[in-house]
């Protein structure tokens, strides 16, 4: 009908998931043009847009997708628009199945649900969990900022699980995540990020946001004097660590005690320990390799956005940290490539290579390219004789002297143990699990793995660079 009705060199856009049913004809002697609306409008879909804020300026995009949901809020306002014919039936919340039942059945358009909220309970900042025991001198309370997958999979069990320890208040970008994860696991209260960084009521805090938000929210938590645990990365660029380390600092020549965790989770497994303890008198350097088949993903996920930090800072961290952890000595240089990306990756095919102030090397190798059948993490260390290998956390063999000690469980990358280390020491008011210094270390030497990668060299972290007489001088190679 559309194309039957329109003029000549007219066009048709199609709203909505509709059957197109065009007569082709019709088009082709009018030369129409047919047009599909994406959603909303220009912007949905695109991530940068919808989660990163980036706007589309009004003089090349008139109406994206904000600006047609504004203007339609405007017309409602200014009565422009009548949507009562729309509103068929009326029906409280708990009868929202018959709601659904009678649309069906009688092919109405529309069904009104009234939740019946009270407006003072709308505007609350505050949502309340059901019977909240009283608080006794020995309860620590925790706020978390983020309720994502991860937060809710592993990090909200693994507190809530913990005796004397109160869910007191969470905070997401949106508010209605909170507000799920009050009802689901018992948080006290829903708050935003900047009132949970400063209730007087909170002990101390877990950042699980995304990770463009860490350093800014550690900066803050370091700031208000809250013990802190944030996933990784720490930071994701050079300046804003710096910006971490002065608040650690500044805290420190306040007469305060700063705690800063990070969640590098994997030195903490049981096998990272048992792995230790068979090297824990070593003489001699350590040679590492680790294989991680850690998969595709696409470049609009939002782990691959240059203000997330990427794969390397994201997650290749997590190797870094546990080969740290099992050499026990500084990171000296970094030497990485990168297989090119061409328009699939985003330098997540990376050979990295660490040395360390004993001499010890460890070969990280993190791969995107690879099949799901390959277990995900392997892990091998040889050193005076002996072996040692874990493969995904699921078997560990500890080889020494023609003798094999082998050990078979499920999975555990060492979350629990992490948790439970973090919070003995924040309730105790000891140190972190991880020194500051090497949770700065770590951090930097994926910066380097970057650097090596651009500049197709070594680099040098500085700090932990060898002490040379005044008179040397590093050579260039030159006769």
């Amino acid at each position: 009908m559309a194309a039957a009705i329109a003029r000549d060199r007219g066009r048709i856009v199609v709203v909505g998931d509709v059957g197109l049913g065009v007569s082709r004809p019709n088009v082709y002697l009018k030369e129409l043009s047919i047009s599909l609306s994406r959603s909303y409008g220009p912007g949905r879909y695109d991530a940068y847009y919808e989660e990163g804020g980036i706007d589309y300026p009004i003089g090349y995009v008139r109406w994206t997708e904000k600006r047609n949901m504004e203007a339609f809020v405007q017309f409602l306002a200014a009565r422009s628009i009548n949507l009562a014919p729309l509103i068929e039936k009326r029906y409280p919340v708990e009868q929202a199945d018959t709601a659904y039942a009678a649309i069906r059945e009688s092919g109405s358009y529309t069904a009104l649900i009234d939740y019946a909220v009270p407006e003072a309970a709308a505007t609350s900042a505050s949502v309340p969990a059901p019977q909240r025991q009283k608080r006794s001198p020995v309860e620590f309370k925790i706020g978390c900022i983020g309720a994502g997958g991860f937060a809710r999979n592993i990090i909200f069990p693994a507190l809530r699980n913990r005796k004397g320890v109160i869910l007191e208040s969470v905070a997401t970008a949106s508010g209605i995540a909170a507000q799920s994860a009050c009802k689901s696991f018992g948080f006290t209260k829903a708050q935003t990020p900047s009132d949970l960084l400063q209730d007087a009521e909170t002990d101390g805090v877990f950042i699980l946001s995304r990770h463009d938000s860490h350093s800014r929210y550690v900066v803050a938590a370091l700031t208000n004097h809250k013990a802190a645990f944030v996933e990784k990365p720490l930071a994701v660029t050079q300046d804003q660590l710096e910006e971490i380390r002065c608040a650690y600092q500044a805290a420190k020549e306040q007469g305060h005690a700063p705690f800063l965790m990070v969640g590098f989770n994997r030195r903490f497994a049981p096998m990272t320990e048992k792995l230790q303890e068979f090297f824990a008198k070593r003489q001699e350097p350590m040679m590492i390799n680790v294989r991680v088949n850690a998969g595709y993903l696409p470049l609009d996920h939002w782990t691959q956005r240059q203000e997330d930090g990427g794969r390397i800072i994201g997650e290749f961290c997590h190797f870094v940290d546990w080969a740290r952890a099992v050499v026990n000595r500084p990171v000296q240089t970094v030497t990485a490539h990168a297989l090119p990306d061409g328009s699939r990756y985003n330098r997540d095919n990376v050979a990295a290579t660490l040395s360390f102030s004993d001499g010890s090397i460890a070969n990280l190798i993190y791969v995107a390219n690879g099949d799901k059948s390959v277990p995900k993490e392997y892990f091998e260390v040889f050193c005076e004789g002996g072996a040692g290998i874990i493969n995904d956390f699921c078997t560990l063999e500890l080889r020494r002297d023609g003798k094999t000690v082998s050990t078979k469980s499920r999975r555990d990358k060492g979350h629990n143990r992490e948790i439970e280390l973090t919070l003995n020491a924040m309730r105790n008011g000891g140190p972190s699990p991880i020194p500051f210094e090497d949770l700065v270390e770590v951090t930097k030497a994926c910066f380097a793995v970057h650097q090596s990668i651009s500049v197709g060299q070594s680099v040098w972290l500085k700090e932990n660079a060898p002490r040379l007489p005044a008179e040397a001088t590093y050579s260039d190679g030159a006769s």
